[in-house]
């Protein structure tokens, strides 16, 4: 289990005075600062925000009873918290703004939660490759492909783990990438198959760096690193303080992530949780996140606001075909979830 990073809790002295604070748990580099702070300034609502590295880690210290109110789960473990009644309802669809989130958007966390009883979209991306292009080459002898080869290919691998090369701590979504590499879906693969993949897996992990989703960003950028497996936004944010990162979407074809704003079911402050979301939901503020986080809003009148402005990156739009995660069968599920801890140690031989 990684540390919770603390941030200094924001507190003003503003009425009303609430006597707790609201703890919002979310993942790195996933918000503008000042954004809590001018929430604040607003509701007198003091925040206590942490962040994360994995779904894994906010199951578990939802299923310990964390003292949580809102946590923003990605969609494919958005519908686990619900099943095993971790999330509150809050009927999240009568929110005012709900109603200007996008369809395509709206569609994917229907699967999940079809009344949308349970949360709303904060922001969106995809995965890709995050390269410092000139250490790279040096390790080729030549140009980068663009491929998703530079971190499951071992003839590629043995060249490039010299200057560093790393993955997401995400593991149905590395499992489904490589699964794709091969021409395959991780939503339709039997217990064989994956643990085949996850076998190969295990093979490669001496070539890698380490297995991570912060680290990466700063190490890159200091040249300890040459390829990483990426989210977007932070890819972006690197290459945009001038840093020698490229952001790469490889031929192969990426995954599009959507990360919801839900209350634990254990929340102790659920109606100044219902009024944070409904602060995430104005326009103006997911502008503001997705400017200062390089990810995309789900917001239609952020994204029409941010394209006014030029903000392509941010402003993204999307297309059904950007949709390729399968969520994988119950028992494969259970596969990947006992296999990953001994891959993140490097015990995979073991156990």
């Amino acid at each position: 289990m990684k540390k919770w990073i603390m941030a200094p809790l924001l507190a003003f002295a503003l009425s009303p005075v609430h006597a707790q604070p609201l703890n919002v748990a979310n993942w790195n580099d996933y918000i503008d600062p000042a954004v809590l702070a001018d929430f604040t300034r607003e509701t007198g609502i003091e925040v206590n925000y942490r962040t994360y590295d994995s779904d894994q880690e906010v199951y578990a210290l939802l299923k310990q009873g964390e003292a949580l109110d809102v946590v923003v789960p990605s969609t494919d473990n958005f519908g686990k918290l619900i099943r095993e009644g971790l999330l509150r309802p809050y009927a999240a669809a009568s929110l005012p703004g709900f109603e200007a989130l996008e369809p395509l958007i709206m569609a994917r966390v229907a699967g999940h939660d079809p009344t949308h009883e349970y949360g709303v979209p904060y922001l969106w991306g995809s995965i890709g490759l995050a390269v410092n292009v000139p250490q790279a080459e040096a390790a080729l002898g030549g140009p980068v492909p663009n491929t998703w080869g530079l971190v499951f290919d071992k003839a590629l691998l043995a060249r490039l783990s010299a200057c560093g090369v790393t993955l997401l701590d995400s593991a149905n979504d590395v499992t489904s990438l490589l699964a794709n590499y091969q021409g395959r879906s991780l939503g339709t693969a039997g217990e064989a198959y994956v643990s085949r993949v996850l076998e190969q897996l295990g093979r490669l992990r001496p070539h890698y760096r380490y297995i991570d989703s912060s680290r990466y960003v700063d190490d890159l950028g200091s040249g300890k690193l040459c390829v990483s497996m990426a989210w977007t936004g932070d890819a972006l944010a690197a290459a945009a303080k001038g840093l020698p990162v490229k952001f790469m979407v490889p031929e192969e074809g990426s995954l599009v992530f959507v990360d919801i704003l839900a209350i634990p079911a254990a929340a102790k402050n659920p109606e100044e949780a219902q009024a944070f979301i409904r602060y995430m939901l104005r326009p103006e503020v997911s502008a503001r996140i997705a400017r200062a986080t390089y990810y995309q809003t789900p917001n239609a009148r952020a994204r029409q606001a941010l394209e006014a402005e030029g903000g392509s990156v941010q402003a993204a739009r999307l297309s059904a075909d950007m949709f390729g995660y399968q969520a994988p069968r119950e028992e494969v599920g259970k596969l990947i979830d006992d296999f990953w801890p001994r891959l993140l140690e490097n015990r995979v031989g073991s156990r």
